[in-house]
């Protein structure tokens, strides 16, 4: 038996199984503090996207948390861990979702201590750590979209940059970058549209929303920076806040 056992940590949330699986993984940008300094950056998106977890700062830095080692929703996700640190130094997490009652139980199991020169103080630093984010996991199931109410709207308006050929932008290499951004956006939570305005040649607008009070200097990062389309040249853009004061649930018949 080894002499620094597995973490345990159990929490009970207000979803089925499908739910809970979908937030934990595909909403992880939404509900992961890295605000709170759960992360390497402190700032930007984590997503799990192609089999990795990985963190993205709005400057466009890149960090590799860890590479899922089993796939198998609702029930099943797990995964090496190293986040800000090299990939030959991974412990492992497993978390699992079953259905009780109206509720779903989630067990997280983190093992693999062996590995770190301090297996002790790496225990215990998790030991610590992951009640506080699973707390904010367990809040965002309670209350999916909230955060806490607080939200920051942005309008991005895109143009032709310096750099754009002649032709169409779409037909550029470097189009492909802006598609990747809008992609991370989406994982995020963040994407609530995008397309290109009919009447303009590589003109288009997508709209976000951040969870969080006044994130405009945040959402300009994302917008000039993490998008390599705008950082290279080939598309500018404008960062409007925006204010929404009226919407619809379900589109009009």
């Amino acid at each position: 038996m080894s002499e620094y056992p597995p973490i345990h940590r159990e929490v009970l949330v207000d979803a089925a199984p499908e739910a809970a699986f979908e937030i934990f993984t595909a909403g992880l940008g939404r509900w992961w503090p890295l605000a709170a300094g759960k992360g390497v950056y402190g700032d930007g998106t984590v997503t799990f996207a192609d089999g990795q977890i990985i963190e993205r700062s709005a400057g466009g830095q890149q960090a590799l948390w860890g590479t899922v080692t089993r796939w198998e929703p609702p029930a099943v996700v797990a995964f090496t861990w190293h986040p800000g640190r090299e990939a030959d130094r991974t412990s492992q997490v497993e978390v699992t979702f079953t259905a009780a009652g109206a509720q779903t139980l989630v067990r997280l199991t983190h093992s693999g201590w062996e590995i770190f020169d301090d297996p002790a103080a790496m225990r215990a630093e998790y030991d610590k750590g992951w009640p506080t984010v699973l707390g904010y996991y367990v809040e965002h199931v309670a209350r999916p979209g909230e955060d806490d109410g607080a939200q920051t709207w942005v309008a991005l308006l895109h143009r032709r940059g310096p750099s754009a050929p002649q032709g169409s932008v779409f037909d550029d290499p470097r189009f492909a970058e802006h598609v990747a951004f809008l992609n991370r956006m989406r994982e995020a939570g963040y994407l609530i549209a995008a397309g290109p305005l009919a009447d303009e040649d590589g003109a288009g607008m997508t709209i976000l929303r951040l969870p969080g009070a006044d994130r405009l200097g945040h959402a300009t990062n994302l917008a000039t920076k993490d998008d390599a389309a705008v950082a290279g040249g080939l598309l500018s853009v404008t960062v409007r806040p925006w204010q929404v004061m009226m919407g619809v649930l379900t589109p009009a018949p």
